[in-house]
């Protein structure tokens, strides 16, 4: 009786919370949304300070993100969105990442999000998530929750960590593990509207990305309509899957990689400043000749990343799912990212050695870049040593094909 009980409110809430109407993306934002995200990053640079104590971004943030239409980038076209291509999305969170990275990995989050399990929902699920073109989607795939069948649908319970931009996001999409005490025989999420969610607020001492809210989502009995239930499609286990799962690697180096790049526009104006370079003669960094080496080689450093991360946007781009090597490239593009990220942080600690100690303060632009890659780019999807080893198990497998046995 208390299930039925508790689905049958649920059920009222849900109706009540529903979006009604249909928003489009300003026309404006259509057009060049790398460009609206370049004129849009010093109102994130502005904003980064508050972003950081308020643990979101501010309203202006919010609002400068969201006219670059980079919360519409992956929504499909037929729902008012961008339907964005992969060497687009790089630029626009790269853009907004050299203003304020917690406010491009929101972005970033919520188009993984919204891109990776689209035609994992059914029909009724899509308008209604995709009411908003804009709409903030937050969540994780960790099959941490259970669901109990009950008239009409589900009631859920469960936990799920680092759900960045849980705080705005209006739904969130989480796995399961379990459903009737059965296992999921295949990847298995519910999708959520985050009012009816408690949030643990486990992301408040982060040392960086401190502005995206990564807390955790906690479900108690929470009613889940049947539509509102995704399985893995079948057609998606192979190639396809692992072409998707390459595109989170993505999102998350491009907010990353516009975090280094602001870095290096923040210390190149150092380098010509008339200021004492202590024990030396120097009244200005750039009179070292090893300051402008260093320098040039950060430099340098931020762009290979940068070649290499638009390099697996085009090929991704370009993917042709029905390539049956496309597991060993996906594995190589993979690593590609990972090296990325390894050269934007090499950079980011020879550009604190040219600024110096006075950059670790809080409140320094620098320090924020520094700590928010030292954060970002230990995200268990570019984990180095998990990406080696899928690259290595690709281009060495340890069984050998039936017919080369």
């Amino acid at each position: 009786m208390r299930g039925s009980l508790a689905s049958l409110d649920s059920r009222i809430a849900w109706r009540i919370t529903m979006p009604v109407d249909h928003p489009t993306v300003p026309s404006a934002a259509t057009a060049d949304p790398c460009s609206r995200a370049r004129a849009a990053r010093a109102v994130l640079a502005a904003n980064a300070t508050a972003t950081e104590e308020q643990g979101k971004p501010t309203v202006e943030s919010r609002a400068a993100a969201e006219e670059a239409g980079a919360f519409a980038l992956t929504t499909p076209e037929n729902f008012g969105g961008l339907d964005a291509d992969h060497r687009t999305m790089v630029g626009v969170f790269a853009e907004l990442g050299a203003g304020c990275p917690s406010t491009a990995w929101l972005a970033a989050v919520s188009a993984t999000a919204k891109s990776f399990f689209f035609d994992w929902m059914t029909t009724e699920a899509q308008e209604a998530v995709y009411a908003d073109p804009n709409v903030r989607v937050c969540g994780t795939a960790v099959p941490a929750g259970h669901a109990r069948r009950v008239d009409g649908g589900y009631l859920v319970d469960g936990r799920w960590s680092y759900a960045s931009g849980c705080l705005e996001a209006r739904w969130a999409e989480v796995g399961l593990g379990m459903i009737d005490d059965e296992r999921t025989d295949r990847a298995c999420l519910v999708i959520l509207p985050t009012e009816r969610l408690l949030i643990d607020r486990t992301w408040d001492q982060a040392v960086g990305l401190r502005g995206t809210g990564s807390h955790t989502l906690v479900a108690e009995e929470v009613f889940v309509p049947d539509a509102f239930l995704m399985k893995q499609p079948e057609h998606l286990e192979g190639p396809g899957i692992g072409t998707r799962q390459l595109s989170v690697v993505l999102h998350t180096v491009a907010p990353l990689l516009g975090a280094a790049r602001g870095a290096l526009d923040l210390v190149r104006p150092l380098m010509t400043t008339e200021r004492p370079v202590f024990g030396t003669s120097y009244t200005r960094r750039s009179q070292s000749p090893s300051a402008r080496l260093m320098f040039a080689e950060s430099s340098q450093l931020v762009d290979t990343a940068e070649q290499r991360t638009l390099g697996v946007a085009d090929m991704l781009d370009a993917a042709d799912l029905g390539n049956t090597s496309l597991a060993t490239e996906a594995a190589g593009a993979r690593m590609q990212l990972v090296s990325a990220l390894r050269d934007c942080r090499t950079a980011l600690d020879m550009l604190l050695d040219l600024h110096g100690s006075s950059a670790l303060t809080e409140g320094n632009a620098l320090s924020r870049f520094w700590r928010d890659v030292a954060i970002g780019s230990r995200h268990g999807a570019v984990n180095p040593y998990v990406v080696a080893d899928q690259l290595g198990s690709a281009l060495a497998p340890e069984e050998l094909p039936a017919e080369d046995a």
